[in-house]
């Protein structure tokens, strides 16, 4: 348990410096923020609204609590970064989560990075078991900024992910 425990620790630790970076930089949506206070309820936040990370807090909560809000942190990291890949890739007006696959699909098109339009359908239709939009999205993103980061390290990663 004590592993666990500081693995939680550092995933909060984490969440608290990507929210405080995005709540700086103004990068977070008032929809976003109240995800992530729904995730995140008011029990489990401090003064300043960050997520508890003592270990005196985090030692006593049950084993279940204790993974329940491990899971809730990683959600609303995930918020925060889907809202910040937003702003990096100029992708606004994407209304949902086809939309978004979809228009950063003709970012990356427009950029002349190809990318392979069935693993978007796949993954925008609901169609894929194992990818969900945020993570494909996430990966796209590292496509199309990261020099070193290559097509071919998509498709492995989706290859892998879905068990192709």
């Amino acid at each position: 348990m004590n592993n666990n425990l500081h693995y939680i620790q550092l995933q909060i630790k984490a969440f608290n410096k990507a929210l405080a970076r995005a709540d700086k930089a103004g990068k977070l949506s008032n929809e976003a923020y109240e995800q992530i206070t729904d995730l995140i309820d008011y029990d489990r936040m401090t003064q300043g609204g960050y997520g508890k990370a003592g270990t005196k807090y985090l030692e006593s909560l049950s084993p279940e609590e204790l993974l329940a809000y491990s899971s809730d942190i990683q959600a609303a990291k995930d918020i925060i970064e889907l809202e910040t890949l937003e702003s990096r890739i100029d992708i606004e007006g994407a209304k949902d989560s086809k939309s978004l696959l979809w228009r950063m699909y003709q970012k990356l098109e427009d950029m002349g990075l190809p990318f392979d339009s069935d693993v978007v359908k796949m993954v925008a239709e609901g169609e894929s078991k194992k990818v969900n939009y945020k993570s494909l999205a996430l990966k796209m993103a590292k496509y199309m900024h990261d020099k070193n980061y290559g097509l071919s390290d998509v498709q492995k990663w989706f290859d892998e992910t879905e068990g192709i």
